[in-house]
């Protein structure tokens, strides 16, 4: 898991090889792109163009490119020397060349050796071009050399390239026959159906993953510069998209958190202000309650002794004829209502009742308003209920309730 995560990281799922070969005496591109998917690989596109411009519009930005370059800008030739210095080699198939201006690269089976050479400054001038267009070149063959790398793959003496028959054997190349003719040949990689012109680009793509084309070269730095300035690129760009998500995604948490916690707080702010409110009202309640308590208090204690001797004066001096049906310290001037204060008619008393002797009547209230303490008397109703028997109220002023 590990190292498909890194190959993931360092390469994407999209392998792509790309060969610059010459058909019928023309310049043509032929780009394979495979897709990995899980544990399969398949042919994801394939396209073959005439310009560079062309193939730039339909490769992913950013794509890794293997490149094959197989045009009349590569020199190959195959012979048979027992050395196996690839200078000497090199010196072998082609006398008196600067080595210095030519990246070459040998493909060795044996005795056999297949050797292509390519100015320098073609090289730079075409990988350039990939660069300005956002696309990179991370691996670099020449001539049909790449053919070695899935030679074991096929199950035949000859594969057909783009521009050339190879006879091989024991899956390594004896000889290279040139064609240039277009060819329609299809081959059978693994279960991938392959044109013969596609093979060079498709084996640029599959060693993408499989890595396991290493010919003799002397531009291996060359190489690992552009494989290096890849993963720079690609480093930076997948660091910035992690980056990205990572803060999204701490932004995200944060703001489930804030959320959650904002919902908690302000659950408890509401909960906070019910609990004031239900607070305040029993602290007026309990206000209002303590006020009525202490004006009950306050007029029991100012009362209850002048109370019981006013009641115990006015029921010793009574006469025999008459009857109290109420007597009445201090009324209420209205009915209690809530939330309203209680009304009392101070220094007061109220006396009703019943007299069958009109004389003891008048002598009774003669006594009370001779009473010290009685300011007043006031007879509110006096009428006859029967021949012998009348009703009478009486309101009585207190002179002094201290």
């Amino acid at each position: 898991m590990l190292k498909h995560l890194k190959t993931y990281l360092e390469h994407g799922n999209r392998f792509c090889g790309i060969e610059h070969t010459v058909q019928s005496g023309k310049d043509v591109i032929h780009a394979t792109i495979l897709k990995k998917s899980k544990n399969t690989l398949d042919i994801e596109n394939t396209f073959k163009e005439t310009s560079l411009e062309n193939i730039f519009t339909k490769l992913p930005k950013k794509q890794p490119v293997f490149l094959v370059i197989n045009n009349e800008n590569v020199l190959t030739k195959h012979i048979e020397n027992k050395q196996d210095e690839l200078t000497k080699l090199v010196y072998n198939a082609f006398p008196n060349i600067n080595l210095e201006e030519f990246l070459y690269e040998a493909i060795t089976q044996g005795n056999n050796h297949s050797i292509a050479i390519c100015r320098k400054t073609y090289v730079e001038e075409l990988i350039t071009k990939y660069k300005e267009n956002d696309c990179f070149v991370i691996n670099l063959s020449l001539g049909n050399n790449m053919v070695s790398s899935i030679a074991h793959f096929l199950n035949t003496d000859t594969i057909v390239t783009s521009n050339a028959n190879l006879i091989l054997e024991n899956n390594g190349m004896i000889s290279i026959e040139e064609n240039q003719t277009e060819n329609n040949i299809a081959y059978d990689i693994n279960g991938l159906q392959v044109n013969s012109d596609l093979i060079l680009s498709f084996s640029g793509a599959l060693d993408g993953l499989l890595q396991n084309f290493n010919p003799k070269t002397n531009f291996d730095a060359f190489k690992y510069a552009l494989k290096k300035d890849f993963k720079q690129s690609r480093f930076y760009s997948q660091f910035l998209k992690f980056g990205l998500i990572f803060i999204l995604g701490i932004l995200l948490i944060n703001l489930f958190i804030f959320n959650h916690y904002f919902n908690t707080v302000n659950a408890l702010q509401q909960t906070s202000q019910i609990n004031q409110t239900t607070k305040q009202k029993i602290l007026e309640l309990n206000e209002s309650v303590s006020k009525s308590q202490k004006t009950v208090e306050d007029m029991l204690k100012s009362s209850s002794s002048r109370s019981s001797f006013y009641v115990n004066a006015i029921i010793q001096g009574l006469p025999n004829s008459l009857l109290l049906t109420e007597l009445n310290y201090q009324p209420i001037l209205k009915r209690i209502k809530a939330e309203q204060s209680i009304d009392t008619d101070n220094n007061t008393i109220l006396i009703s009742g019943e007299s069958n002797n009109s004389e003891q009547f008048s002598k009774w209230i003669a006594d009370l308003e001779s009473t010290n303490w009685i300011k007043a008397v006031e007879i509110q109703n006096y009428e006859d209920a029967s021949k012998s028997l009348s009703n009478f109220s009486l309101k009585l002023s207190i002179a002094n309730d201290n």
